[in-house]
């Protein structure tokens, strides 16, 4: 036992730096390690998880919060629509273009206001939808290993959509980088945007490989299959997306301005039959 006058050993700590730092300038120190580690070595910070040393790394569901939040700022900062808009729609093609000013003329309503009221419900069900699409992807996790807990498939499930998340904010810099570039067009910066979501994607399973390889799979033929199972959930996925936001927009047009989606799809298949005829 020391003494209450002995001189102590005053060694900065790990936790002490994070303090200070977190004090001063608001920042976790943890962040730059996560960041490095749920991109590149995944499977790292979801055994550190499961051991619960919670002083390495910020933990996956917050970064997760965090990262999803930043995205619709990036998305909004590249002036990318998110979810069901007229904006959205409206990038799919001239025919379209078509049957949305069709669309609004017949109902008398203004392109303003009918694409704000879609945006604010988007908005408002992005959550609750991205946690609808996510339950194919954990319930395929807990048939793998049934013995682990539902919390634990979470985790495993988000620390590579957080790799997917960064993976994005790179890809995405990289393509305004390039859009920089003279002779870049409108269309080929939109397609370089297409590409930058689809290698998030990509990147998004590599990571999932990684953890499944590492706690899922006991041989390279059963994480090629399972890794092959969390693929085909994206369909799924889309699904609940797709029929989540259509739903959310029609009873948002028909309680706000008796407008239906399903009339504007008619009128936007019209014009691309009336385009192709000769």
């Amino acid at each position: 036992m020391s003494h209450p006058d002995e001189e102590q050993d005053a060694r900065l700590s790990r936790a002490d730096v994070d303090d200070v730092a977190d004090a001063a300038i608001g920042v976790d120190t943890r962040i730059f390690t996560t960041i490095k580690d749920t991109f590149l070595h995944t499977p790292r910070v979801v055994e550190a998880a499961y051991a619960g040393k919670r002083d390495r790394y910020v933990p996956i569901i917050r970064l997760f919060l965090v990262l999803f939040g930043l995205q619709f700022a990036v998305i909004a900062f590249f002036d990318i629509p998110a979810g069901f808009s007229l904006d959205a729609l409206a990038r799919s093609g001239d025919d379209m273009v078509r049957a949305i000013d069709a669309w609004l003329a017949e109902s008398g309503q203004p392109y303003a206001a009918v694409n704000a009221s879609l945006e604010n419900a988007a908005g408002l069900t992005t959550t609750l939808l991205v946690f609808l699409s996510s339950l194919p992807f954990v319930l395929l996790l807990k048939a793998y290993r049934p013995s682990r807990s539902y919390f634990g498939h979470v985790l495993a499930y988000l620390a590579p959509v957080n790799a997917s998340f960064l993976a994005l904010f790179l890809l995405m810099a990289i393509v305004a980088l390039i859009s920089l570039l003279p002779g870049i067009g409108e269309e080929t910066e939109a397609a370089l945007y297409i590409w930058a979501f689809v290698g998030s994607i990509i990147w998004n399973f590599v990571a999932a490989g990684w953890v499944i390889a590492r706690f899922y799979g006991r041989s390279a033929l059963a994480v090629g299959l399972q890794v092959s199972g969390l693929v085909l959930m994206v369909i799924p996925m889309f699904i609940i997306m797709m029929i989540g936001q259509y739903g959310i927009a029609e009873i948002v047009l028909q309680n706000k301005y008796d407008m239906s989606v399903i009339d504007l799809f008619r009128i936007s298949a019209e014009n691309a039959i009336e385009s192709e005829s000769p």
